[in-house]
């Protein structure tokens, strides 16, 4: 299972104060098997015995691999000080003759993760609670939003992409008491997901990056998943805000109800109606971009260190909330310019030879259609490029025609210029392949999956002096493809 530290924050000391063993009881219903040995608080919370659960509380969670009711010595002796355990599954385990962590039995482990969560975001008074969906772009804008509030406010937020019914407990559990702010990403795969957490997170301000093809196996249309994303802006109070990718006529009516409900709206993006609108971008050839901005008819500038015009509407959001804040165009021109790319979002690194454009991190297709726009702008139109593009996986019935649009995009050349080499990875890629291949405008390869011979043939397809593109769903892996390089130049 995942990190689990429930203590990401942007300020002041690691140590935390979480809740009592009484105060776990009660949130939880449970009874104790073995009664703690102090009543002081615990650190907070943790689901993963690899990580350091000194003073904290361990929930037992398992799923069809894992079970982590079979590792509770391992959380003993990673520190923990409470191990919340199934009551049925407790009579099989035996810890030692004198555990040194109490026992606090459940009916279920998840549930109490989440009730604890509940009763604990209760406490957080005074601090705001940022939720932030989409269907692509959560991390990097609850990262910029980060940057921005932490010039001037205490807070903390999710751990890396921690945006289901397990990691939205584990943001709301590393809130502290007195912060200013907490932000917490918010995801779904299926309907009533983004329901159920906004209820458990309880927002005073909801964002929306922006609402795309991604999970349309488990809810059907891009109508569908606005409806969902918008679960978010409708759990507000009034007085709340709402911070939502504007020049979408499918929000529209959806707005005018949350306005009614006395929900504030913040719309950003390029078109004239929005609040907080880029009216110019300006690629830097070291990386990077300008952007100037309008606000109510005043026009500032900001710099980003990260790519693409994706990530320029990422940060209207963030320079949204700073402006609700009430920070300064200075402070909030500096948290923007802090925030880096990292883990597999368009991260630029050098192997050799090869300069690689690592967006292997996820994929649908608006978030392919923004990568191949942001890697044709970077890249010199005299350096040869190759495109590597992985399933997009979770689309249902509509993949095999998505993918095909994408190898359309690609033949036809997103950003003006097609690629030289078009690489395209799985079973659904087959479509892009084909696509791509009837442009006749660059070399198409074909690989139904990443086996090892197929790494070292696409590998082998690489020459000095390559920029290089990967992005692909997850469960393509495609970083598997680094390593590879790495091997070779190693040898």
């Amino acid at each position: 299972m995942n990190a689990i530290s429930s203590t990401s924050m942007s300020g002041g000391s690691t140590a935390t104060q979480f809740m009592t063993p009484e105060e776990l009881r009660y949130a939880v219903n449970g009874s104790w098997a073995i009664t703690p040995k102090s009543l002081a608080p615990t650190r907070g919370v943790g689901t993963d015995t690899r990580s350091d659960l000194s003073g904290r509380v361990f929930f037992a969670l398992y799923g069809d691999r894992h079970d982590a009711h079979d590792h509770l010595l391992d959380a003993v002796r990673a520190g923990a000080r409470i191990l919340v355990v199934e009551e049925s599954k407790w009579g099989r385990i035996r810890l030692s003759a004198q555990p040194s962590a109490a026992v606090l039995l459940v009916s279920d482990t998840r549930k109490a993760l989440q009730d604890t969560a509940r009763s604990w975001r209760q406490s957080l008074v005074g601090t705001s609670v940022v939720g932030i969906t989409g269907s692509a772009g959560k991390t990097t804008t609850r990262r910029l939003i980060e940057g921005v509030l932490a010039t001037k406010f205490r807070g903390s937020a999710s751990p890396k992409s921690f945006n289901n019914d397990i990691g939205v407990p584990i943001t709301l559990c590393g809130g502290r008491r007195g912060d200013d702010y907490l932000l917490a990403e918010i995801g779904m795969n299926a309907p009533g997901e983004i329901e159920s957490l906004s209820a458990l997170a309880r927002p005073d301000i909801a964002v929306i990056t922006m609402v795309g093809r991604a999970h349309l196996e488990g809810l059907g249309s891009l109508d569908s998943i606005m409806r969902e994303k918008f679960e978010l802006v409708s759990s507000l109070s009034s007085g709340g805000l709402a911070v939502v990718r504007g020049d979408n006529s499918l929000l529209d009516a959806a707005l005018e109800g949350a306005l009614s409900t006395g929900v504030r709206v913040v719309r950003f993006g390029e078109g004239p109606m929005n609040h907080v609108r880029l009216r110019s971008r300006t690629v830097r050839s070291e990386g990077g971009q300008d952007l100037e901005i309008e606000v109510c008819g005043r026009k500032f500038g900001v710099r980003l260190a990260l790519d693409g015009a994706h990530n320029a509407m990422n940060a209207l959001a963030a320079i949204a909330i700073g402006i609700d804040r009430g920070l300064s165009d200075e402070e909030i021109a500096r948290g923007l310019i802090s925030v880096r790319a990292t883990e597999m979002r368009f991260v630029r690194q050098q192997i050799g030879g090869l300069t690689i454009y690592n967006d292997a991190y996820n994929a649908n297709p608006d978030a392919v259609l923004a990568a191949l726009a942001t890697f044709t702008e970077m890249v010199p139109a005299n350096q040869r490029r190759v495109t590597v593009l992985g399933d997009m996986l979770e689309l249902g019935e509509l993949g095999p025609s998505l993918h095909a649009e994408i190898g359309r995009a690609v033949g036809r050349g997103v950003g003006g210029l097609p690629p030289d080499i078009a690489i395209f990875i799985g079973a659904l890629s087959a479509h892009s392949a084909q696509e791509c291949a009837d442009a006749g405008t660059c070399r198409v390869i074909h690989v139904p999956n990443l086996s090892p011979d197929s790494i070292m043939r696409v590998v082998s397809e690489f020459a000095s002096g390559d920029a290089i593109l990967l992005k692909g769903s997850r469960g393509c892996a495609l970083e598997r493809l680094l390593a590879s390089l790495q091997e070779r130049l190693a040898a």
